[in-house]
């Protein structure tokens, strides 16, 4: 068959020479060997043609390899080559005529990322591999020469062919995308976590301010309770916790209010019974922390079982006035940052907050009880009397009921004085004041107006029941065994008036104390020792 030996472009040769081994092709590889070799410019055309495709592909950008049925490597270009440097050691090693095979070219690239005990096993799987090609693609990574993704297909004479393709910038773009996209879910996280961040700083300053000012117009010690039981509720409602307050006598804290604790708070503790009376500052106890329970503590194992608390010392001006202890719950240590950076420091407000209050409430008191109480008989003075008077005048008028005094006075103690001195004298008068406060109850006032003189308020007494009141306060007088120095002073007796304003009468403090101190000087005018009310004084 003649072919015409005319140049023709590239394009138009292929085909033509497809078209011819297509019908060289129904003949045996000799006969077409035979048909070639007795049409001379069919054959150079074939070579031409043979000579493009073979620089086309090894001037392809992209590797390309062809294996023979049995693995050998038959066909490669400049590209794959690169991805093989140890191809051209190996062919030399070869002896003439013979290819390399695809388990050695495999063994040789792998053999330094491959665990040895694991290397033979994975050879073995990438020639099964490519023995049963089907077109799919594989990502593989040849290190600093980059990573491709390999295309292997099986040819119709049994063998295998392969292109692969350079990912390496997309992978890096992709790489920098999935950082960029974590950055950026990062960012965003932060951004929210610092949103409700800012958010619960907000709720807390709202509510620390709310509970500052509510604490600032307590007006004693029991309201002051009562207002931190309500707040420590709301704002810490995920926890328990109680409040202990140091006695007078300073050598225990007595439990002042609880919250969620349903009354498990204990009546007094001792202060080396908390590790932050001790230590002087806020104790933190947790799985993370050191594993040593406060003995107040009493249902909270030593190994402690997820449950965390805080002891913060309550300190007002220097001085520590008593104790806060805060249980947390599980949900509210969950997050680990946001409790310690956030819930721990506004508990230490709330514990601030709650020791400026009490100190206030206590200098109030200090001061009430400076300008309203007597200094050597703790009893009220006459400026607190006089006041306590009008407003139990004023109600016993809106309510309809009797008002009721007692005044007395120390028989003869100016004599007794004179005699015993000032320091018995004192002694006598404060025995006195105690007698008097033994006897009133709440609501009743008794009171010192100066010197030996003495007064009681009875609000809703009738002049019967304040004679009886009255006569009790002279009998257990007459009765005190007072010890002075190393012997017992002298029986000390009182005399008593008692004076009711009764509904309407429109009688003011000064007539009530008046009348009663009439009743008094009618007692001692009688011979001192007795009780004498305003209506016998009538009669």
């Amino acid at each position: 068959m003649g072919v015409n030996s005319e140049k023709k472009p590239i394009a138009a040769i292929v085909p033509e020479s497809i078209a011819y081994a297509v019908a060289a092709a129904k003949g045996s590889t000799e006969e077409t060997v035979e048909r070639l070799s007795q049409d001379r410019a069919a054959l150079t055309q074939l070579v031409q043609e043979h000579r493009i495709l073979k620089e086309a592909i090894e001037r392809a950008p992209s590797p390309y390899c062809v294996y023979t049925p049995d693995d050998r490597l038959l066909a490669t270009n400049s590209a794959y080559e690169s991805l093989h440097p140890a191809l051209p050691k190996m062919r030399n090693a070869l002896a003439p005529g013979q290819r390399v095979h695809y388990a050695d070219l495999v063994r040789e690239q792998i053999k330094d990322t491959v665990h040895t005990d694991d290397l033979e096993s994975e050879v073995q799987r990438r020639v099964q591999s490519q023995r049963f090609a089907s077109g799919e693609t594989v990502e593989r990574d040849y290190g600093d020469r980059g990573v491709f993704r390999v295309v292997k297909y099986r040819l119709t004479s049994g063998g295998t062919a392969g292109v692969a393709f350079d990912v390496t910038e997309l992978k890096k773009r992709e790489a920098d995308l999935l950082k960029a996209k974590i950055a950026a879910e990062e960012a965003n996280d932060q951004a929210r976590i610092a949103l409700e961040t800012e958010r619960t700083r907000k709720v807390q300053m709202r509510n620390l301010s709310q509970l500052g000012e509510w604490l600032q117009s307590c007006q004693s010690l029991s309201e002051l309770f009562r207002v931190v039981e309500c707040f420590m509720t709301r704002i810490f409602e995920d926890s328990s916790g109680e409040l202990y307050v140091y006695s007078n006598s300073r050598d225990m804290l007595d439990g002042s209010c609880e919250w969620n604790r349903n009354g498990a708070i204990q009546a007094h503790i001792h202060p080396d019974d908390c590790w932050a009376l001790r230590r002087g500052r806020m104790t933190h106890f947790g799985p993370s922390e050191i594993g040593i329970t406060c003995k107040h503590v009493v249902d909270i194992p030593d190994l402690s079982d997820g449950r965390e608390y805080i002891c913060i010392p309550i300190i007002a001006h220097g001085e520590t006035v008593g104790l806060l202890h805060i249980r947390f719950s599980a949900e509210t240590t969950a997050d680990a940052t946001l409790f310690e950076e956030t819930i721990m420091p506004f508990a230490v407000r709330c514990a601030e907050q709650i020791s400026l209050a009490i100190a206030n409430v206590k200098l109030r008191d200090e001061l009430m009880d400076q300008s309203t109480k007597d200094s050597l008989t703790g009893l009220w003075n006459r400026r607190h009397l006089m006041n306590q008077c009008r407003h139990a005048l004023a109600e016993a008028e809106r309510d309809k009921h009797q008002v009721s005094v007692i005044a007395l006075d120390v028989d003869k103690f100016k004599p007794f004085n004179d005699l015993h001195g000032h320091d018995a004298g004192d002694t006598v008068l404060r025995h006195i004041g105690e007698v008097m406060q033994s006897i009133v109850e709440e609501g009743e006032i008794a009171a010192r107006l100066g010197g030996e003189e003495f007064l009681v308020l009875l609000p809703r007494s009738s002049m019967e029941e304040a004679r009886e009141r009255a006569e009790v306060l002279r009998g257990k007088t007459e009765s005190m065994i007072i010890d002075y120095g190393d012997a017992a002073l002298p029986r000390v007796t009182i005399s008593a008036g008692v004076a009711t304003a009764m509904p309407g009468c429109k009688n003011g403090p000064q007539d009530l104390i008046r009348a009663s101190d009439k009743a008094l000087y009618r007692a001692k005018d009688a011979g001192r020792n007795q009780v004498m009310t305003a209506d016998e004084l009538e009669t």
